[in-house]
């Protein structure tokens, strides 16, 4: 019942900037680490792939709503908003305070953009991460999250402009305008609500995909523990709520925890990018140097009595692709490894791009079985000086000793 009564209560003490000063400087740097998380992700996947995805420039865009917040709410603890006891203020203070609240009305707006561009940026990135399970049906939920996104950001807006009348007391300092010009309730809770509900949509949205896909339990597990990482921002949003209701719609608390929002969502959806920049996992090497191998045979080879003897496989993986990104760590790798029997064999991590097209995870396969020494899936023999294939193959041999 406490809780409820800071809706109808008394407008919160009177602060000065000195008592908002460290908040304004806490302000300042989750914004700016909020951006330099950005360029790194943005520059990395360039560096790596020589080009930028469309979610990447999405993210990119999202820094103006981000730095066009914080402007407005330097302005906002600078000058402070009506949400506050007026009785002893002067006409310069009223003034400014006047200012503050016009200002935060912008500074909302621009949060809720900031927060909805990266979320949209959040569902592109599933979508060329699944891509080799990608289905038709697939591109119509996808239309309908975006639809979700979209309603739910102008709901926010709607909540932030609409729920004073005239709009004119949004800004009023003295008389009183009431608890539902001056607090922002109902932003408050329309947009901490719609932001968990987005979260959660965004979490379950590639779920059916990957428990669909032929990944074993323990890298399908992975892959969803990675993409859940959003049940943090709804945790925080849970907490950040009840705790400015708590300070009766302080603004100091209030643009506190948004910023610390902006940062924890902006790690939050460039982690995968940015964990997978760091590891540095699979043939990236080799994709720098020869471009990309989709739909293409990787051959290693021995000498074994002038014939080849290896393992063909088809590389789906495409170059800078999402899909390499969710590889998990037990698929990473490769190399030659000898049977009992003498045979060598080449090993190699498969992505999901192999899923849908029916390659093994985690497989070996030799020539040894298969019928003249052909390779598996290519038509004819394969001598180590000649291999005969159709020309829509495209086939590259590694000569070499084990």
């Amino acid at each position: 019942m406490d809780l409820l009564r800071r809706f109808v209560d008394e407008p919160p003490d009177f602060q000065s900037f000195r008592d908002v000063k460290p908040t304004l400087l806490t302000c300042w740097w989750s914004t700016l680490y909020a951006i330099a998380i950005i360029f790194i992700r943005v520059i990395g996947r360039y560096v790596r792939a020589e080009k930028l995805f469309a979610e990447d420039g999405i993210m990119l865009l999202a820094i103006i709503p981000l730095l066009i917040r914080m402007a407005f709410t330097h302005v906002v603890l600078l000058y402070g908003t009506n949400n506050t006891v007026a009785d002893t203020l002067s006409p310069l203070a009223i003034h400014n305070r006047q200012i503050g609240s016009q200002m935060v009305l912008a500074s909302r707006v621009m949060y809720a953009a900031y927060l909805w561009a990266i979320k949209f940026s959040v569902s592109m990135f599933l979508r060329t991460l699944t891509e080799s399970v990608w289905q038709r049906s697939h591109q119509h939920y996808l239309r309908y999250l975006h639809i979700f996104l979209a309603v739910t950001f102008v709901t926010t807006i709607v909540a932030d402009l609409g729920a004073c009348q005239p709009f004119s007391h949004y800004w009023q300092v003295v008389p009183d305008p009431g608890p539902q010009c001056r607090q922002g309730s109902a932003h408050l809770l329309t947009m901490g609500i719609l932001n968990i509900a987005t979260n959660l949509v965004l979490i379950i949205f590639p779920i059916p995909m990957i428990l669909k896909s032929r990944l074993p339990i323990k890298s399908q597990a992975s892959i969803i523990g990675r993409l859940a990482l959003p049940f943090l921002s709804i945790g925080f949003t849970a907490y950040a709520m009840p705790v400015v209701i708590d300070r009766r719609f302080a603004q100091p608390a209030r643009s506190l925890l948004a910023s610390m929002d902006i940062l924890l969502a902006t790690f939050i959806s460039n982690a995968t990018v940015l964990v997978s920049l760091l590891q540095d996992r699979g043939y990236k090497k080799t994709k720098y140097k020869h471009g990309t191998e989709r739909g293409g045979f990787h051959v290693k080879t021995t000498v074994k009595g002038g014939v080849a003897e290896g393992v063909g496989r088809v590389r789906h993986d495409r170059w800078g692709s999402d899909e390499d990104l969710m590889r998990s760590e037990s698929d990473d790798g490769g190399g030659l490894r000898k049977k009992e029997d003498g045979t060598i064999v080449t090993v190699e991590s498969i992505g999901m791009g192999d899923l849908k097209r029916g390659g093994s995870v985690g497989g070996e396969r030799s020539m040894e079985g298969s019928k003249n020494g052909a390779l598996p899936g290519v038509p004819g023999k394969a001598k180590l000086k000649a291999i005969r294939v159709a020309t829509t193959w495209n086939i590259r041999v590694e000569d070499g000793e084990v």
